[in-house]
């Protein structure tokens, strides 16, 4: 298993603070929010040129990413191998 620290880009003290406490940690992932917005478009209104109709059935995240990001600047997230 491996630990993903998400840092929100407005928090780069941050960022940094847990790269140097962490260094050499091999289980640990430490990197800033990268998303700008949702990818996921509208469904479409029939126009030629919409985009075509999302068929995911729901998200696959498990942990509140974006509450954690807003609230606390930073997530943490497991990822299993």
């Amino acid at each position: 298993m491996r630990l993903i620290f998400v840092v929100a880009r407005s928090q780069v003290a941050r960022l940094e603070s847990l790269r140097a406490s962490l260094v050499g940690a091999d289980d640990v992932l430490i990197v800033a929010d990268r998303r700008e917005a949702e990818r996921r478009q509208p469904e479409a209104d029939g126009t030629a040129d919409a985009p075509r109709r999302d068929r995911r059935h729901g998200d696959r995240r498990t942990t509140d990413v974006d509450g954690s990001l807003r609230a606390i600047g930073w997530a943490l997230v497991e990822q299993s191998s």
